[in-house]
């Protein structure tokens, strides 16, 4: 079923991370589909274009292809360059990866990276366009986190902690950020196709 959105309120345009595949990639699709224009965030360029055509051609609306690796420390300056003549009304927050094993055996570096992906971008992306969207004085912000991670999860022990922040990241300025709706979206982390929700930006 198609989710309408407030377009005055949450367009014209959005920026969703982690959209080559996935939930973002999901996200990509339902927003697309309520009519609005959508700007596409990951490493991989070839999947990028291929939904960012589908999103187009599915439903009439302009799409821009930002390949960019966010777990880099100075992504953030190219994605605001990348993004800066777009009317942004909607920012989903999803780029993020899982190193699942034992935590004393897996390299210090790839948990250290792998937290720098799934905290300090989703930290970036979130101050960075919600001091925009506040200014504008409408818009809204989804954060992707996992459901669970709050209570630890045994063989992905740094991802759930960093998810855990996420969240509490989410819920503290879904109360405290002025004119931004703020939403968390929890997936389940079972092996199962997962199509996100736009409710929250329903309720409002």
């Amino acid at each position: 079923m198609r989710v309408q959105i407030d377009k005055r309120r949450f367009g014209p345009w959005a920026v969703i991370t982690g959209a080559s595949s996935g939930i973002g990639k999901e996200f990509a699709r339902q927003i697309a589909a309520a009519g609005v224009h959508v700007a596409l965030v990951a490493r991989r360029e070839p999947l990028l274009r291929a939904v960012g055509a589908e999103c187009s051609q599915a439903s009439g609306v302009e799409h821009r292809i930002i390949p960019l690796d966010l777990s880099e420390p100075d992504f953030l300056p190219v994605l605001a360059d990348a993004t800066r003549d777009l009317d942004v009304g909607l920012v989903v927050s999803n780029a993020g990866t899982a190193n699942p094993g034992e935590f004393l055996k897996l390299d210090r570096r790839l948990l250290q990276a792998t937290l720098r992906l799934n905290t300090m971008a989703h930290l970036d992306i979130t101050h960075h366009f919600g001091v925009k969207l506040a200014e504008r004085r409408r818009g809204g912000l989804i954060l992707v986190g996992a459901m669970g991670a709050e209570n630890g999860i045994p063989c992905i022990a740094n991802d759930g902690a960093a998810k855990a922040y996420v969240h509490s990241l989410g819920e503290a300025l879904h109360v405290g950020a002025r004119h931004v709706v703020v939403s968390c979206h929890r997936p389940s982390t079972a092996r199962r196709p997962h199509r996100p929700h736009l409710h929250a930006l329903q309720a409002v």
